[in-house]
């Protein structure tokens, strides 16, 4: 018997049974009972802490041929303009503000909401425009239930299905009137940290009244987010 023959043989199948085994074992191992748990995921939100916010200055605002701030002494069934207007300055690090006025009487006249003429009821009109124009809008300009200040909260601007048109505009001049317009759209929207616009204001006194004594109201300016609208 040749030994170096058999011991050949012998170590040659045993090398192939060894490989056969890792393939096996091999084959074994890459197999997965349940791959739905070889992996794992999760979800990190951030919610932005934004800082919205508006400065009013009415040093330098008053009522034509009234005043020279913004008391006046006026006739009944009488309409007065701002000669020189609210200045208003958004602040803050959100580029998306909008802004409401809301309308408070603290004593005697009431506001009007719907340019209905009633007794000791005022009309408080108000008209946002560019800061960059001097000239005050005219009184048909203000014309409209829309641009009344009323005792809640009303925001500037349109909806975002008329935005770009020429009707629903609350506090502001359609489109054309470029030389009032607010931001760079034309609009009162979409309104950042680096935005200026002018308030101007139209009052028109009751046609009668039960009292001599003064009115006094507050209007409150309130920056708003613009996001989704």
């Amino acid at each position: 018997m040749n030994m170096n023959k058999t011991t050949t043989t012998v170590r040659l199948k045993t090398a192939m049974l060894t490989a056969a085994l890792a393939l096996l074992t091999a084959g074994t191992a890459r197999a997965d009972a349940n791959p739905a748990n070889d992996s794992g995921e999760f979800t990190v939100r951030i919610t932005p802490n934004v800082d919205l916010g508006v400065i009013v200055d009415t040093s330098g605002a008053n009522w034509a041929g009234a005043s020279t701030n913004l008391d006046m002494t006026s006739d009944l069934a009488t309409d007065t303009l701002l000669d020189d207007p609210i200045a208003v300055t958004m602040t803050g690090n959100f580029t998306n503000q909008e802004l409401t006025l809301t309308g408070a009487a603290l004593n005697t006249w009431q506001l009007d909401t719907d340019e209905v003429d009633a007794v000791d009821q005022v009309r408080l009109y108000a008209m946002f425009g560019s800061s960059a124009w001097s000239a005050s809008p005219v009184e048909g300009d203000f014309a409209g239930a829309q641009n009344l200040i009323k005792t809640v909260a009303t925001r500037a601007g349109q909806p975002e299905d008329d935005e770009g048109g020429d009707t629903n505009h609350v506090y502001e001049l359609p489109i054309a009137h470029g030389e009032y317009t607010a931001g760079s759209t034309g609009e009162v929207d979409a309104l950042g940290p680096t935005n200026s616009l002018s308030l101007w204001l139209r009052a028109r006194t009751p046609n009668t009244t039960t009292t001599d004594a003064q009115a006094a109201f507050t209007v409150t300016v309130t920056a708003v987010s613009g996001a989704g609208l």
